[in-house]
């Protein structure tokens, strides 16, 4: 039975990047945690590879998934386990896995233990949530949208591992209510029904250092039906409620879906003539800057904000043109102004496909995806003001 792991790529609150501490020691028994973090260098070249691969496997002009499935070159180059490691192990309770093949169960008070130490040992910068504290039920872990940036929330990073590939995606928006969320992604990143695991961040026990993985959900619902059909809703366990936030890193938002619909400019060739006619939609409100935030490798290491210019918007589907990465599938994209005035940070959608031109090369193209509109869902608003971790009050 396939079984697809997904998996952010995270941090404990006790992370570096929070606490400003190397990680918790690990003594004869006890676990450290610490950030998850990806070589820059590494990032880079895999951007490259994939810029070749997606060149050499689709014809210019077509639309093609922005799926990325690295190698288990590449998953060692980016410091996860082979694919074959990845497949083996059964993440219900939180298990340290190391590059070797060993998975080792670790209790959810051993995950407390580690962050009281890290508190101990380093302080904390701020006042964190209640929601990621060591009194927190189950372990204390969230999943990492990029530095600084805790929560399973927009932008988190998503390893999905099947029988036959891996694929690196991202998290997009957030759907429903507190104590009931989903979070939505492309829908080629897993079928219905697959599970849902998050790494908690890089471990350590004794000689066993490797990532921390947990399943936090299940996919409910899947669709891979091409541009402007291309989406899925991740169930998010009970459990695990508490450590949602609907808020993109960097950015804010979203705060409502944009609605509008049109082409920004229009471009035809009309009876034999080689002069194009160019049109102009005189509706302001289409012209938006996208902003998005995701996993995409060679543009951060652990996360980057970017954003990008509106093209066109269908019924199901948007265009617009910016930076390109692997791992952006399944982002979720806002638009920064909205289809109102005072409108700011309406959720655009879910980035899905990438528009095949050898412009690829240099780290730009035109993406597409599908609507916000289109997701069968309540989206549950972020804040305006990003912040790293929840902290109540802000608007």
């Amino acid at each position: 039975m396939d079984r697809i792991v997904r998996a952010a790529v995270a941090v404990v609150l006790l992370a570096t990047v929070l606490l400003g501490t190397t990680g918790a020691s690990a003594g004869d028994s006890g676990v450290s945690i610490e950030g998850f973090t990806i070589d820059e260098d590494a990032l880079c070249d895999v951007r490259d590879q994939w810029m070749d691969q997606m060149l050499r496997d689709h014809e210019p002009g077509t639309w093609a998934k922005m799926k990325f499935e690295p190698t288990d070159a590449q998953l060692d180059a980016l410091g996860l386990p082979s694919s074959e490691i990845l497949r083996a192990g059964d993440y219900t309770r939180p298990t340290l896995v190391t590059k070797d093949g060993r998975y080792i169960r670790l209790s959810y008070e051993e995950l407390r233990e580690a962050f009281a130490r890290s508190l101990a040992a380093g302080g904390r910068k701020g006042k964190p949530s209640s929601r990621n504290t060591e009194d927190a039920p189950g372990p204390t872990v969230a999943t990492f949208a990029g530095t600084g940036c805790l929560g399973i929330r927009p932008g988190a990073l998503l390893l999905s591992v099947t029988p036959n590939s891996i694929g690196w995606c991202s998290m997009a928006h957030v759907y429903g209510s507190p104590g009931a969320y989903d979070i939505s992604t492309a829908g080629h990143c897993g079928k219905t029904g697959a599970t849902a695991t998050v790494i908690a961040g890089l471990g350590n026990r004794g000689d066993a250092t490797g990532v921390i993985l947990l399943d936090f959900g299940r996919f409910g619902t899947s669709h891979d039906g091409g541009l402007g059909k291309d989406w899925a809703l991740i169930d998010i366990y009970s459990q695990y409620q508490s450590l949602v936030t609907p808020t993109m890193c960097a950015w804010g938002g979203p705060r409502g879906k944009y609605t509008a619909t049109g082409a920004v400019v229009g471009v035809t060739f009309p009876g034999n003539s080689l002069v194009p006619t160019v049109t102009v939609d005189p509706n302001p409100f289409l012209a938006q800057t996208i902003v998005h935030y995701g996993h995409g490798t060679g543009v951060g290491a652990g996360g980057t904000p970017r954003a990008g210019e509106a093209i066109a918007w269908g019924s199901t589907h948007f265009m617009f043109f910016g930076a390109i990465s692997p791992g952006d599938s399944g982002s979720g994209a806002n638009t920064l102004a909205g289809d109102t005035v005072g409108a700011n940070m309406e959720a655009a959608g879910i980035m899905t496909h990438l528009y095949i031109d050898p412009l690829m090369r240099k780290g730009l193209g035109i993406m597409g995806g599908t609507r916000a509109t289109s997701v069968s869902g309540t989206l549950a608003n972020g804040q305006i003001v990003p912040y790293p971790a929840p902290l109540p009050g802000l608007p």
